[in-house]
Parts: C-alpha cells; sequence; structure tokens
C-alpha cells in the first residue's frame, strides 16, 4: 500500500494524518500519525497490534462491524473513516497532544475501547485460539 498523506479539519484546525502497516507472523502492526499542517515533526500517534487475514486483510483497514458498549449497536469501524480519524484526534487533545508536541499512544486497540466499543476479538491471540 502506497503511503498517502490525507487532510482533515477538525474545529478550525487542518490535520494531516498518515496510515501504515505491517505484517508480521499474522498479525497486523498499523501506525496512525496526526500531525497539525506545517508541523509534519509533531506527531500523535497511535500504535494498533491486532491479526490479519491473509485473504480480507486487517479488520481496521477493511472495516470490521464493532459493538458499541452505550448503545448496543452493531457499528462498521475503520480507521480510514473521517469520523473515526476525528476521534483519534480528540482524544490527542484531551490527553497531552498540543500538536506542537510529540506523543505516541502504545496500544490503539484500549483506546477503541476507552471510546466504548467492545475490541475483544481484535486481539492477535483471539484469532490465533
Amino acid at each position: 500500500m502506497k503511503k498517502k498523506t490525507r487532510r482533515i479539519i477538525v474545529g478550525e484546525k487542518e490535520y494531516l494524518y498518515l496510515i501504515k502497516q505491517e505484517y508480521r507472523q499474522n498479525s497486523s502492526n498499523i501506525s496512525l500519525k496526526i500531525f497539525l499542517k506545517g508541523l509534519k515533526n509533531l506527531t500523535c500517534t497511535f500504535l494498533f497490534c491486532t491479526w490479519d487475514d491473509p485473504i480480507t486483510g486487517s479488520p481496521l483497514l477493511v472495516g470490521v462491524d464493532l459493538k458499541n458498549k452505550e448503545t448496543n449497536n452493531t457499528e462498521n469501524y475503520n480507521l480510514h473513516y473521517p469520523r473515526t480519524i476525528r476521534d483519534f484526534i480528540l482524544y490527542g487533545l484531551e490527553n497531552g497532544w498540543t500538536g506542537e508536541n510529540i506523543i505516541e499512544f502504545q496500544d490503539g486497540l484500549y483506546i477503541i475501547s476507552e471510546m466504548g466499543y467492545d475490541i475483544s476479538w481484535l486481539k492477535p491471540e483471539k484469532r490465533l485460539g
């Protein structure tokens, strides 16, 4: 997959983001890097590790149905959706990122869980078992 920087406006600020994926022994390691336009080296990074299917790919990149724990509804969740990126920008801003500093969140699945989704079956060990 070619690296492609995308643009999103949240509030009155313009952000750019990049999604990168690596495969390692049936697991998908994804990084989501977000930065303010013009401040490319001051990123808010989220790291995700989930299983990878050889045919369909990584669930977070092709779309996966996740149960919203608050509404009890199933929603299609995809890291390519602008609303998902917006949620991660807001999470970063609420948890120490200013757009002018570097911060890295190691467990993106945990953050998705904090956002109200059941992510238990996305963990690599759940798929292998």
